[in-house]
């Protein structure tokens, strides 16, 4: 198959840029409700996808069905380019690259039988239900995914990938009274059905956490210092300032590239941020993007200067920079489009405790239930918190929001703790292309005086 792809991707003889991707996807996800089943599916797919740039038009781009008749996608792809009104774009061509990325992990899910799969989430769905009396409903999603892509482009590159994906999440809902609270959590890992084994302690944590929130009180919201935990900062980091980080979007919108200038003090000196698509087997880690162009670490922000932002080869040509390995697609159905990989806040070196231990009165805000952005514009709710008083952390609360402007927002962190840690569970979706994996990381972190809501004001 590699030496067919080589030789598609040299058809191209007046200039286009060319792309070919083959996948071969085989997907298992089971879902359980109490004690039924309600979903257990698998599926398996061939398809491709054809992208070309022709250097006086425009892109042309196609998917389909199968492996056949390759040699014709080509050949109809190169002479419907040409036919495409005159454009203005392109892209920053690289060296080619030719490798095969394989994945061994230490018990792998496509050898695994159904049975055992539905058994073993069976049983977290009965230590969800028992973790308390008052949990009235326990659902257990699993899923797994083992992807084969073949890529090969006009640069050279002849590339073969194995990316796993396996993900398993709890749902517990709690019921007293007319009261209903909902929590949930799980793991998601480039891994093996290893990640999935010995999670008892979690689900009775989930069910145990419904139940706490049935009893916390309602946020008194005001003005507050805020501690994030690490889930809800990286979160943050990622919603908030790593979409606009992203070159498409800031190479259409003008009044977003005047505020984003590059070496512009954007933040406090305490924060740095990055992107790094080349660490190991994070979810979304891959030696190159799904341009072929070798991933890396990008700062976005370095010390409180704004230091970077991520390119395809197309932002890239846009804007007179280089490609950050950032070009990336759910599937072959999609081309890449720019998308963070993994993003974080960089540690600091001060520890945990000495944010809490000289706030008078704040709240610790933990994990994420939902949010929303536009532009420098946020808002987002933790899925709880503990009120600080005189350096202590105290009883639950819920019902938090943190809302305000961005640049305002990251010129009131103070402090970086030194506890750094990945998150990833999750994902993200972007125009049509939902469900890509994106870690987030980050410590402990620290902004000071911050108007948060609750649901009423002291």
């Amino acid at each position: 198959m590699r030496e067919i792809l080589r030789d598609l991707a040299r058809r191209p003889q007046n200039g286009e840029y060319l792309e070919i991707r083959l996948e071969h996807i085989v997907t298992t996800s089971i879902r359980i409700h109490n004690t039924t089943v309600e979903r257990l599916k698998v599926t398996e797919e061939r398809g491709g996808s054809l992208r070309i740039l022709h250097p006086k038009t425009g892109w042309w781009f196609a998917s389909f069905q199968g492996w056949d008749n390759l040699g014709e996608y080509v050949v109809s792809g190169l002479r419907s380019v040409a036919l495409l009104p005159q454009g203005r774009t392109g892209v920053v061509r690289g060296e080619g690259a030719e490798e095969e990325i394989r994945f061994f992990p230490r018990e792998d899910f496509r050898e695994k039988p159904l049975g055992e799969k539905v058994q073993l989430l069976f049983t977290y769905a009965r230590m969800l239900r028992e973790a308390s009396p008052f949990v009235v409903s326990a659902v257990v999603e699993y899923r797994d995914e083992w992807r084969t892509v073949y890529f090969a482009n006009s640069d050279g590159s002849v590339i073969f990938w194995e990316k796993p994906d396996i993900s398993l999440s709890f749902v517990a809902t709690a019921r007293k009274g007319d009261q209903i609270e909902v929590y949930r959590d799980g793991v998601a890992g480039k891994a093996g059905f290893e990640l999935v084994r010995e999670l008892e302690e979690l689900a009775h944590r989930v069910g145990k956490q419904a139940e706490a929130l049935l009893f916390a009180r309602p946020f008194p919201g005001g003005v507050y210092d805020v501690v994030l935990d690490p889930v809800l900062a990286g979160v943050f980091i990622h919603e908030a300032f790593g979409h606009l980080s992203e070159a498409d979007f800031l190479s259409r919108n003008e009044r977003l590239q005047k505020l984003m200038v590059l070496g512009k003090p954007i933040a406090s000196p305490v924060l740095s941020v990055f992107d790094d698509g080349s660490l190991e087997n994070l979810r979304g880690s891959s030696p190159y993007d799904d341009e072929g162009t070798r991933t890396q670490r990008t700062y976005l922000i370095r010390e409180g200067y704004l230091s970077g932002r991520l390119h395809s080869r197309e932002t890239a040509f846009l804007l007179g920079e280089s490609p950050t390995g950032n070009a990336r697609t759910i599937s072959y159905r999609f081309p890449p489009i720019v998308r963070m990989t993994n993003t974080g806040i960089e540690p600091g070196t001060v520890s945990p405790q000495d944010l809490f231990a000289d706030i008078e009165r704040g709240v610790y805000a933990v994990e994420y239930v939902g949010g929303n952005t536009a532009l420098e514009l946020f808002t987002f709710s933790p899925a709880y918190g503990y009120l600080i008083e005189r350096g202590k952390v105290g009883e639950m609360v819920k019902d938090i929001v943190l809302s305000g402007n961005l640049f305002q927002t990251l010129g009131k962190i103070d402090a970086v703790a030194n506890d750094f840690r990945w998150t990833e569970v999750g994902w993200c979706g972007k125009g049509e292309q939902m469900g890509l994996p994106t870690p987030t990381g980050s410590p402990h972190v620290r902004l000071r005086e911050v108007l948060v809501g609750g649901q009423y004001h002291a």
